[in-house]
């Protein structure tokens, strides 16, 4: 069947007609199959059958068997029932234009290389049967002839029509920055197609072993409710030949969304007060379900670990996402491209840092940080640093008098913990100041960040 006669409404009937057949005929071969497999296997919901979930590993070994039994006289006749209601399954995938034209040429060689995105790998048509019976099982309805719509789609040549995509989404994929240290309930849309979900909302394309492993320890008896996602997506489609190499892959460029995703989360927590980890980068995430369907195992592509996760207390719930600090995030983050967010980026990234500092001298390396940011952001003048910083910061951010005095006296106390840090506890006052140093960090962090935000609103004050 030539590409010009080819109907796919007619292959999507075909083939959704041929697949309940299959599934009843698998049924004793699989329970005979699972008598021989350790791995623990559970109830569908709600079938009124009790049968086992579908796996593709078992589906996948089954329909090798059936499809090879011929050579093997011991297995010939055990499998010939399976394999009379699998091979017409073949021959109808067999006739979709696309698959016609990367099988062999010779009648029941049907291996071909599939690409997706970033990896490759020699599949098989029995594979793609596999895919789909498990795609169907996990669909409402006539999930047949829903899964053989899917695939149709999916084997439609890439570009032939931008506009039409794969149902449900299948073909939509992200790009994903894991991180922790704020609590989220609801997907919040970032700008540029960028949003930040909670960790529940991105299951379906993340792996969850990778997810467990990259994580703060014991994130998961807190429901990894202080996880998040950072997520651009993309649309992709699998490409499909007769032959294929790793060496001939094509990768696929993120562009710049990981360095963007630190830029917001750099600017959310310093907005929020709040350490963000990002611990993990991935780029080519794509749809658990899509990859089912294609008759692959989930997996992630590369991934790119950020700082190390191990050291946070993954049993601590982190705080709530605050709206008004999201907003100023957002509103910054939406004028990254400006000169003035250029400016001030290297102030970001040193107040989010001191935010996520550990280790044994965390605490002095906190002020020494934000003691950096204000005098990057005020430029004082040689000689009396304090005072200058105390005058600038008051005068920049107004308020009634009472209240300037009040930062004028906090960014003092500040910048003398910040010289008993550097210079030593010569004297008992400056021992004790260096037992306040988590008091200073708190108010000089403020009054860094209100002055960064409003910066890159208003613009730095005149020198």
């Amino acid at each position: 069947m030539t590409a010009e006669e080819f109907s796919a409404g007619d292959w999507i009937d075909r083939l959704a007609q041929a697949l309940p057949g299959l599934a009843e005929e698998q049924k004793p071969y699989l329970r005979e199959y699972r008598k021989h497999d350790p791995r623990a296997h559970f109830e569908l919901r709600g079938r009124g059958d009790n049968s086992s979930v579908l796996r593709l590993d078992d589906l996948r070994d089954l329909y090798f068997m059936a499809y090879h039994s011929h050579a093997f006289a011991e297995e010939k006749e055990y499998a010939a029932a399976l394999r009379a209601v699998l091979n017409p399954v073949r021959y109808i995938l067999r006739s979709h234009p696309t698959l016609n034209r990367v099988v062999g040429l010779i009648i029941g060689e049907d291996d071909f290389w599939m690409q997706i995105l970033g990896s490759g790998n020699s599949t098989s048509l029995t594979d793609l049967i596999a895919g789909l019976m498990v795609r169907a099982d996990e669909l409402p309805g006539d999930g047949f002839q829903a899964a053989a719509s899917e695939l149709n789609a999916f084997l439609a040549p890439a570009g032939k029509d931008k506009a039409v995509g794969v149902p449900g989404d299948l073909d939509v994929g992200y790009d994903v920055v894991l991180f922790r240290g704020l609590t989220l309930k609801e997907r919040i849309d970032i700008g540029d197609e960028m949003a930040i979900l909670p960790l529940d909302q991105a299951r379906a394309f993340l792996e969850e072993g990778l997810v467990e492993e990259l994580s703060p320890p014991d994130a998961k008896f807190n429901d990894w409710r202080s996880v998040g996602a950072v997520v651009k997506p993309f649309r992709w489609k699998p490409k499909f030949r007769r032959t294929g190499h790793e060496r001939d892959l094509e990768l696929r460029r993120p562009g710049p969304f990981f360095r963007e995703a630190q830029n917001f989360l750099d600017l959310l927590a310093v907005a929020h007060e709040v350490p963000l980890l990002r611990f993990a980068a991935l780029p080519y995430c794509i749809n658990r379900s899509a990859s089912r369907l294609l008759g692959l195992e989930h997996r992630n592509g590369s991934f790119h670990r950020g700082r190390s996760a191990q050291e946070f207390d993954g049993f601590k719930v982190s705080p709530e996402l605050v709206s008004e600090a999201l907003a100023e995030a957002r509103e910054a983050f939406e004028n990254r491209g400006g000169k003035r967010y250029g400016t001030m980026a290297p102030i970001v990234s040193r107040l989010a840092g001191a935010l996520a500092r550990s280790g044994q001298y965390a605490a002095e390396d906190q002020i020494l940080d934000v003691a950096i940011a204000l005098e990057r952001m005020f430029k004082p003048k040689d000689g009396r640093v304090s005072t200058q910083l105390q005058e600038s910061a008051a005068d920049f951010l107004g308020g009634k008098d009472e209240i300037q005095s009040q930062m004028k006296e906090a960014m003092k106390h500040f910048y003398d913990v910040r010289s008993a840090i550097i210079h030593g506890p010569k004297d008992g006052k400056k021992k004790r100041l260096l037992e306040e140093k988590k008091e200073a960090f708190d108010a000089g962090f403020n009054l860094a960040r209100r002055s960064l935000f409003k910066m890159l609103r208003n613009g730095p004050p005149r020198q």
